[in-house]
């Protein structure tokens, strides 16, 4: 009898039978198989929604609010816009003290006193939704001593945006506008790791987690927010799989078995069943990637004959690869 190994291209045999775990009698040469053990984890964001409040506009009129200088006394108040992420509806207020005079309705309407200011005043304004934050600095400076006079009003938004997240290289990316505002995660996997606007499994349990949050805050209190789905899976070694099994006649008393492998290359403890003495012999072979031959010998012509194939952890060994794919292959000689 004779048994050898060698690896061919892929195309130099055509496929004709797989190789599958599921024969008649077949389990009987399959060792039980150990769980294989993961060897890291990933995280990805599904399902993701940005909360944010960005593009604050302030006018007068049709005139848009800048150095532009701002009548007063008038009937005209200066009106606040700005655009929300979900498109919800934007309620406006007086950040910290009213400033006297002036009035500032939910809608954004913001009116200046009567008469003229004397000396500049300087005040904030807030833009809020059920979750974002945004602010706008306002100063009205004293304007030309015209009749009627005026007030001059400038307009400095703050606003923090939350980009879509990034899924690559098994972690989660949250970019932030502008760069460096703190972020901070909520109702994150237990064991996940958020660090540097950089959320990662570590050694989060397998799931699926709802309602994750990352929340950007800069020092004034600007905020967006941004919820999704986290997905932890784990990560395992790559694996054997035996698959693509077929005979090809040598002779009356020899057949060339090949068999493809993937994932992994393994030794692999084979176990011939059929008549004669080769029946129930065993032995190992170094399944490389790719296209695998045995070659057998000592055959009885015009008989039938399994080989069972199980990637195992090494030459002599007989424990299985945990999560291994074995085959079988059958022909008559």
């Amino acid at each position: 009898m004779t048994i050898r190994l060698k690896v061919l291209a892929a195309a130099a045999v055509p496929v004709t039978a797989a190789g599958v775990a599921v024969a008649v009698g077949g389990s009987a040469h399959a060792a039980t198989q150990a769980a294989p053990t993961p060897i890291g984890y990933t995280v990805a964001a599904t399902n993701a929604h940005s909360d944010s409040i960005s593009g604050i506009t302030a006018t007068f009129g049709t005139t848009a609010v800048g150095s532009t200088a701002v009548q007063v006394p008038t009937a005209d108040p200066v009106q606040f816009g700005a655009t929300d992420s979900l498109g919800a509806a934007v309620s406006w207020s007086f950040a910290g003290t009213m400033p006297t005079g002036f009035a500032l309705t939910g809608a954004g309407a913001l009116t200046l006193p009567a008469a003229p200011v004397t000396a500049p005043v300087t005040f904030t304004v807030k833009a809020a939704d059920s979750s974002a934050v945004a602010f706008a600095t306002v100063t009205v400076g004293a304007g030309a001593a015209t009749v009627p006079a005026e007030d001059s009003v400038s307009v400095t938004p703050d606003t923090v945006v939350l980009n879509a997240p990034v899924n690559a290289h098994g972690q989660v990316y949250f970019q932030t506008v502008p760069g460096g505002v703190a972020e901070t995660l909520a109702n994150g996997p237990a064991g996940a790791v958020f660090r540097y606007d950089v959320l990662s499994a570590g050694r989060a349990v397998p799931g699926d987690y709802a309602n994750v949050a990352v929340t950007a805050t800069d020092a004034a209190g600007a905020t967006a927010v941004e919820t999704f789905d986290a997905v932890v899976r784990p990560v395992y070694a790559p694996i054997p799989r035996l698959s693509q099994g077929h005979a090809v006649f040598v002779g009356t008393s020899r057949e060339n078995v090949y068999f493809y492998q993937s994932g992994a290359a393994s030794w692999d403890h084979f176990t011939i069943v059929g008549p004669g003495a080769i029946d129930g012999h065993q032995g190992w072979v170094n399944g490389q990637l790719g296209l695998n031959v045995a070659v057998y010998g000592g055959l009885e012509y015009n008989h039938g004959y399994t080989v069972y194939y199980q990637p195992v952890e090494g030459q002599g060994s007989t424990t299985p690869v945990p999560g291994s794919h074995w085959g079988y292959v059958f022909f008559v000689s």
